[in-house]
């Protein structure tokens, strides 16, 4: 249901790349670091601190976007 709901993301005004790499961050087994499946849903220890911070990184993005904070693309890139 996440995975879908990631991939979905981009209809919904986040850029592709984001929703690419919040899939593999959070639900690709095969290709990704699955942490929700490890870390959120407590199946692992305590997580190593740069898990910790990549999936902060991820929210506060998302929190970012969510209210109007993300930045323009660059027209010149």
């Amino acid at each position: 249901m996440l995975g879908k709901l990631l991939q979905s993301m981009p209809q919904a005004g986040y850029p592709a790349d984001w929703s690419r790499a919040l899939e593999l961050l959070l639900v690709d087994p095969d290709r990704g670091m699955n942490l929700r499946n490890g870390i959120l849903h407590g199946l692992a220890g305590t997580p190593p601190k740069h898990h910790v911070a990549l999936i902060l990184q991820a929210a506060l993005y998302l929190l970012s976007h969510a209210h109007g904070q993300c930045m323009a693309p660059d027209p010149t890139a």
